[in-house]
């Protein structure tokens, strides 16, 4: 039985295709033109959502990216002093811009990773920039169902192209900016050991159908096509924690920077997106709304950061170190810059030495912060068996995380553990499965 939230029923008997050809269809983006790019799941539909819970994620993130950016400005006038007040590595943010494109394209790419409960969604974390995985993927997840259902006329529920929506910025930022419709796909395959190629240039093909000249550049190459002025324009497709991990170095996109290049999304999205931020917001700000309180409220968990200092949780104030020490079942601990689920612990599964040496020593080095576990809420998921031949339901706990480009509805990936497991619902090294979430029409 789905939660109450989800407010849909299943859908229509027949509205997909018979399921060899679902299977066939999911199959050319597993194991055909497209093999290595994406991994799907055996599942029998994306998840499907009422209209209304689907939009509400997009408003509540919209929402609550608004808090975390004004937030983050306001910690100090200047990158420098932003870094500094978030505590942080000065190395790990070494590609800021001058000029206003640094502040006003720093929320323009967004990816928060939300949990639903008894209660409706609860956001555990934002993605922010161009470096935000599974854009790919529920793109084409997303057009395999809508094969996989018969095309888009026959299709009982709405599907995004995240791609689409992601180009349309570019589209905007050339004119705003005054420069070539022109955009450098800026990464590298030394990032994406098991990706074709063609990872890269389906993004670069997708901006090409919008009408702007496109091209996967490796950092070593980005100067030159900025110095013959053909490209001012680039999507920043890594992250400086993954690079710097890899011995990639940043040198070649300083220099094209320094020669004019903006790259989307700025560097400062990385400083909104350390979870210290998230902190911050929900123990509140005195500028802060009646209307922002209460969506702080409704959507974020008990979050703060993790230091020598007491915290007022269920009505009572402690030290932040003793409320985890006297309370794991209750708490996740998280680092405040890191991905894919890596060094998360869940006081409930850790064991207890483990998670006892974790906290005092995130205490000390307040590079942490501490969320109130969330109890999330079973969906009733369709799965194929192994031959495709016939399907059965199983009870799956997703995390959703809708994209959000210039603040408009770019699609939703969703990832969960299969039914047998348990632990951090994350793809890379953690085996979650993907998939997309729609609305119902």
């Amino acid at each position: 039985m789905n939660a109450p939230w989800y407010g849909c029923a299943p859908l229509p008997l027949g509205s997909r295709l018979p399921l060899p050809r679902v299977v066939d269809e999911l199959a050319r983006v597993r194991e055909g033109e497209y093999a290595h790019i994406v991994e799907t799941a055996a599942s029998a539909h994306p998840v499907v959502l009422s209209r209304a819970s689907y939009d509400e994620l997009f408003t509540a993130s919209s929402a609550l990216l608004r808090l975390l950016r004004r937030t983050l400005m306001e910690s100090a006038p200047t990158s420098a002093g932003r870094v500094a007040a978030l505590g942080a590595d000065h190395e790990m943010y070494p590609l800021f811009m001058d000029g206003p494109a640094e502040e006003d394209y720093a929320t323009c790419m967004a990816r928060p990773d939300v949990l639903v409960s008894a209660t409706g969604p609860k956001f555990l974390e934002f993605n922010i920039g161009s470096g935000i995985g599974g854009v790919v993927d529920t793109a084409l997840h997303s057009a395999a169902w809508v094969a996989a259902f018969g095309g888009p006329d026959r299709m009982p529920f709405r599907v995004v192209d995240p791609l689409a929506v992601r180009d349309e910025i570019f589209v905007k930022a050339a004119r705003d900016l005054g420069v070539r419709p022109a955009v450098a796909v800026v990464g590298s395959l030394r990032d994406y050991a098991h990706a074709p190629r063609s990872y890269f240039e389906l993004q670069a093909e997708s901006l090409r159908r919008r009408g702007l000249e496109a091209e996967f550049f490796e950092p070593e190459d980005l100067p030159e096509a900025v110095s013959s002025s053909r490209y001012q324009l680039g999507l920043r497709h890594f992250t400086v924690l993954e690079w710097r991990s890899r011995g990639i170095g940043f040198a070649p996109v300083r220099e094209a920077l320094d020669a004019g290049c903006r790259l989307l999304a700025s560097q400062s999205a990385y400083l909104i997106a350390n979870k210290k931020v998230l902190g911050w917001v929900s123990e509140g700000r005195p500028w802060m709304t009646d209307a922002d309180r209460e969506a702080v409220a409704r959507y974020l968990p008990w979050t703060r950061v993790v230091s020598d200092r007491p915290a007022r949780w269920r009505g009572a104030t402690a030290p932040v170190g003793e409320l985890l020490l006297d309370h794991p079942e209750d708490f996740v601990l998280k680092p405040a810059i890191g991905m894919s689920g890596q060094q998360v612990l869940i006081g409930r599964t850790c064991a207890p030495e483990v998670w006892r040496r974790a906290v005092r020593e995130a205490v000390a080095a307040e590079d942490h912060i501490v969320q109130e576990y969330v109890e999330p809420a079973p969906y009733l998921m369709e799965f194929m068996d192994e031959n495709g031949s016939a399907t059965h339901r199983e009870e799956v706990f997703p995390v959703y995380s809708p994209f959000l480009f210039d603040q408009r509805d770019g699609g939703c990936m969703v990832r969960y553990l299969s039914p047998e497991q348990q632990g951090v619902v994350s793809i890379n090294g953690h085996g979650a499965l993907p998939n997309v979430a729609v609305a119902l029409r």
